[in-house]
């Protein structure tokens, strides 16, 4: 995918037309439901394969479709990991800035969380944070992406931790940490790299293209943010995006 010039998505406030936006996010629709399509086909008529609908197999013909099986849900891991992580969404439409409020994106994002399946994990917000000036839909992104980060690498049964403040020169902070087992300080510094995976990640076969903390990395920085990785105090991983804070917000 060519990316655009972050710097031309920077514009004003109000300069790019929801029109636009609203087509963006249409076509990504279609996208998603073209690559899913394929999968759909094909895993029904795996079972009636594998389960000898269509005449007996031998020993070595389940053995391919077996194989065929197990890569076909790989690659449906892979299609969920890309739509999960706003890669695609990161180049639909240009960004919007405007007054964003961070523990409202929190909380919307906790429940979204919850009912996605981290129903096992403790989620706790503290502090406060001065409205953001960026585009509420990247902020929804990130927020996401970090909640699904830690629960899918943080402990089973752990607690996350979500912590708004404001920083200095005028910007709003969101920090989202766990107390999972974290990123030995070796890779820490290519944890936010396109691709990267820690050596725990492949060792477990924990699903994932190794894209989330990239994206998450790049919406804040075409925001005028940036995205800083680090170790938790509990042992685990800490992941703080910095936001320009909105006009009129307290320093």
């Amino acid at each position: 995918m060519t990316e655009a010039d972050p710097s031309a998505r920077n514009g004003a406030p109000g300069a790019a037309s929801s029109a636009a936006r609203s087509a963006a996010r249409e076509r990504q629709s279609h996208v998603r439901h073209d690559l899913r399509s394929p999968l759909a086909v094909m895993y029904p008529l795996l079972s009636l394969l594998l389960g000898e609908t269509a005449g007996e197999l031998t020993p070595k013909q389940r053995e391919y479709l077996e194989t065929m099986e197990r890569n076909v849900e790989r690659l449906e891991g892979l299609l969920v990991s890309a739509m999960e992580s706003g890669w695609m969404d990161f180049s639909a439409a240009p960004a919007e800035p405007s007054a964003v409020s961070l523990h409202q994106v929190a909380e919307e994002a906790i429940v979204l969380a919850l009912r996605d399946g981290s129903g096992d994990l403790e989620i706790r917000v503290s502090g406060d944070a001065p409205p953001a000036l960026a585009d509420r839909e990247d902020v929804r992104l990130v927020v996401g992406a970090l909640l699904r980060n830690a629960a899918t690498h943080g402990r089973a049964g752990g607690i996350v931790e979500i912590l708004l403040g404001a920083g200095a020169g005028g910007t709003a902070m969101l920090a989202v940490s766990d107390d999972g087992p974290g990123i030995p300080g070796t890779e820490l510094e290519r944890a936010g790299e396109f691709g990267f995976r820690g050596a725990s990640a492949l060792e477990a076969r924990t699903p994932g293209l190794g894209i989330g903390l990239w994206v998450c990395r790049r919406l804040a920085e075409r925001n005028g943010g940036r995205l800083d990785i680090g170790p938790a105090a509990a042992g685990g991983l800490a992941v703080t995006i910095t936001l320009p804070a909105a006009a009129g917000s307290p320093a």
